[in-house]
């Protein structure tokens, strides 16, 4: 495959350039929070543990929201789950979840899509396969932008690896190559106080004394 075709960065969400807000990570409390599932029709497989979901499925997990045409969940011995989600073809299914933000902070929210999306229950980590892209929200207002063929996302790390490829072609990327935008946050103004203070007055030592 050309290397044009192929490439790979690692982000550090709202760390890469100065001015960014504090970085948040993927509410905490959803991974306490059970799954619950809505869909057209469910077939479960009592001896792997596994239940497939079929027709307008929708996945909730505390703040985390899954959408799909096809939704296949796995509950592994460790009581860990997994979940798999299938777009209808020509469509793309979609991922969203609130992030934990340190009091006082503008609202963060993550939103995905893809052609399959891969939810590790275990690790925290969601993997877009397809068309994938991943975008952060401020106040529900865009600030960072990924696309590429494979996006993995850790909600515990706030850290993700785009590649790109073949399978990332879209309208929005012709090319499938990684595309990334991000944008800087204004920097916190200083306080009044810092700003409109003289500079300390400093004591000179006396005549024929060391400094």
């Amino acid at each position: 495959m050309p290397m044009e075709r192929l490439a790979r960065i690692v982000l550090l969400c709202a760390l890469c350039m100065p001015g960014l807000l504090p970085p948040a990570s993927a509410a905490q409390a959803d991974k306490a929070q059970p799954i619950h599932i809505e869909a057209d029709a469910m077939r479960y497989d009592d001896v792997h543990q596994t239940s497939v979901f079929t027709g307008n499925v929708v996945v909730t997990k505390g703040t985390l929201v899954l959408r799909a045409a096809t939704v296949d969940v796995r509950q592994a011995p460790d009581g860990y789950q997994y979940a798999t989600a299938i777009a209808a073809p020509g469509q793309l299914a979609t991922f969203s979840q609130q992030l934990d933000t340190a009091p006082g902070q503008p609202s963060q929210s993550m939103d995905g899509a893809a052609q399959r999306i891969e939810y590790d229950g275990k690790t925290d980590v969601v993997t877009f396969r397809g068309q994938a892209m991943l975008s952060r929200l401020i106040d529900g207002k865009l600030a960072d932008r990924s696309q590429g063929n494979v996006i993995a996302y850790n909600q515990i790390t706030d850290v993700f690896t785009v590649e790109g490829g073949a399978q990332g072609v879209s309208p929005t990327n012709p090319g499938g190559r990684v595309r990334v935008m991000l944008t800087p946050q204004p920097a916190p103004a200083a306080p009044a106080s810092a700003v409109n203070s003289p500079p300390a007055l400093k004591v000179a030592p006396k005549l024929g004394t060391q400094p």
